[in-house]
C-alpha cells in the first residue's frame, strides 16, 4: 500500500462527516429483499498517523471500556493503541520472537479492564497490561485449540473456534488463571476448546472444512450464543452444556451463508486433481457465499450478526468487500434482514460489534496531488425496532 500512496497523515485527530453521497447511495436499502435494521451514525473519528507510525494493513478493531481504540496491524506486526480522541498513545508489541513480539499477528484478541491479549498465529497469546502499556506475559496456544474469537464476561475469558480433533467449539477460564498461567511459551496450553459441538460440515475431512473453522460467541449470565463463519444457524447453549436452541440468521440482499447439505455435498464430491484446481475451487466458493464475521446481542433478545461478501482476484486476495448487519431472534419475534454498511472501496473495512453498537474501521483516500490514506473509525447504533434498511 505504501508503494501506491503517499503515507503522510494528519498529526492530529478530528471528527469527519461521512460523505452525504455515500450515505444516500447505501442508506435507502433499495436492493434489500428483506430490509435490515436502521443504522444511525453517532460519530466519526480520524486516527492519528505519522510518517513513522501508521496503519498499513489493519486486521482487527477493539474498543476498550474507556473508549480507547486498539488496531491490530499485520503490516508492522503491532497493535496501535489510541485514546478516545483518536490520538496515538502507544504501540503494543512489534515484529520479532521475543516477549511481547509477534511473528505473525492475527486478527484475534480481547480487551478487558486491565489486560489485553492478542493472538500470534504461530501459537501464542501475548498479554499486555493496558494501564502500564507493558508486556505482562505469554500463554501458549495449541493449534487444535486455537480460538477465532474471544469474549470477556465479568472476571472470565471465553473463546470460540473449532477443534479439528474433538469438534468442540468453545471454552472458558478465569482471567486470573490466564494471567497466572503465563510463562515462556513452553508450558501446556491453558486455552482449551472443550465444550459444544460444531455443525456437521466442520467434521468433514476436507481442506474447506478447516479453512472455514471460525466461530464467534456472545456470553451473558444465562447462556452462550454461537455463530459459525459458514453457517446460516445460530446456536444457544447453557453456559456449561450443549445447545438448547437454534435460530436461522435473518436473510436479505447478501449472498447468504451456504446450506449445510450443499456444503457437505461439495466436500464429498469430485476431488480436485491438483493443488491449483483445489485452490481455484475454494476461491470460487469464497466469492459465491457470505461469511459471518462477528456477533453480539442486547438485553432485548436481539442477536446482531455481521456478514461479508467479497470477490477474489487471480491471486486469491479479497476485493470488493461488502459488509452487512442483520438481526435475528431465538423467540421468532421481529427479525430484520441485512443492511449494507457504508464503506469506501479502499482496502478491507474492519468491523466490530458491541451489543447494538457497530464500529467500522475504514480507509479513505484524499483528493490531493499525492493522495493520503486516512484511517477513520465510525460508530453506528443499530436500531432493531425499525427494519427499513436506512442509514442515517
Amino acid at each position: 500500500m505504501a508503494t501506491l500512496f503517499n503515507m503522510r497523515h494528519p498529526h492530529r485527530s478530528f471528527a469527519v462527516p461521512v460523505p452525504a453521497s455515500l450515505l444516500a447511495l447505501l442508506g435507502s436499502g433499495v436492493a434489500a429483499q428483506n430490509p435490515g435494521p436502521d443504522l444511525i451514525l453517532q460519530d466519526s473519528l480520524v486516527l492519528e498517523e505519522t510518517d513513522e507510525h501508521y496503519i498499513g494493513q489493519p486486521l482487527a478493531l477493539f474498543v476498550a471500556a474507556d473508549g480507547s481504540i486498539l488496531v491490530s496491524d499485520s503490516f508492522a506486526e503491532t497493535v496501535m493503541h489510541y485514546d478516545a480522541n483518536g490520538r496515538l498513545a502507544e504501540r503494543l508489541g512489534q515484529r520479532g520472537e521475543g516477549p511481547g513480539e509477534f511473528r505473525q499477528l492475527g486478527g484475534v484478541g480481547f480487551v478487558a479492564t486491565d489486560v489485553a491479549g492478542f493472538l500470534d498465529e504461530t501459537g501464542k497469546l501475548e498479554l499486555f497490561a493496558l494501564a502500564a502499556e507493558a508486556h505482562s506475559g505469554r500463554v501458549r496456544v495449541d493449534m487444535n485449540n486455537r480460538p477465532s474469537s474471544f469474549a470477556v464476561w465479568r472476571d472470565s475469558l471465553w473463546f470460540a473456534g473449532v477443534n479439528p480433533v474433538s469438534f468442540a467449539t468453545y471454552g472458558t477460564m478465569a482471567l486470573a488463571d490466564l494471567m497466572n498461567g503465563t510463562g515462556d511459551g513452553e508450558q501446556a496450553s491453558s486455552i482449551l476448546l472443550n465444550r459444544g459441538t460444531a455443525p456437521a460440515p466442520y467434521a468433514e475431512n476436507h481442506p474447506l472444512a478447516r479453512s472455514l473453522s471460525h466461530a464467534f460467541l456472545d456470553v451473558d449470565d444465562r447462556d452462550v450464543v454461537l455463530g459459525f463463519t459458514a453457517s446460516p444457524l445460530l446456536l444457544r447453549t447453557h453456559r456449561l452444556s450443549n445447545a438448547v436452541d437454534t435460530a436461522w440468521i435473518a436473510r436479505g440482499s447478501r449472498s447468504g451463508e451456504p446450506d449445510e447439505d450443499e456444503l457437505i455435498e461439495r466436500m464429498r464430491g469430485a476431488q480436485a486433481r491438483s493443488q491449483e484446481e483445489l485452490r481455484s475451487s475454494m476461491f470460487d466458493f469464497f466469492a459465491s457465499v457470505s461469511f459471518v464475521r462477528d456477533l453480539s446481542r442486547d438485553d432485548s433478545g436481539n442477536v446482531y450478526t455481521l456478514h461479508q461478501d467479497s470477490d477474489r482476484d487471480e491471486e486469491g486476495a479479497m476485493t470488493g468487500v461488502r459488509l452487512y448487519v442483520a438481526v435475528s431472534r431465538f423467540d421468532g419475534d421481529r427479525e430484520c434482514g441485512d443492511t449494507l454498511i457504508p464503506t469506501s472501496d479502499v482496502g478491507v473495512p474492519v468491523p466490530l460489534l458491541q451489543g447494538r453498537t457497530l464500529w467500522i474501521l475504514d480507509r479513505r483516500v484524499g483528493r490531493g496531488a499525492l493522495p493520503d490514506i486516512t484511517t477513520v473509525v465510525r460508530r453506528f447504533t443499530i436500531d432493531a425496532t425499525r427494519c427499513s434498511g436506512t442509514v442515517r
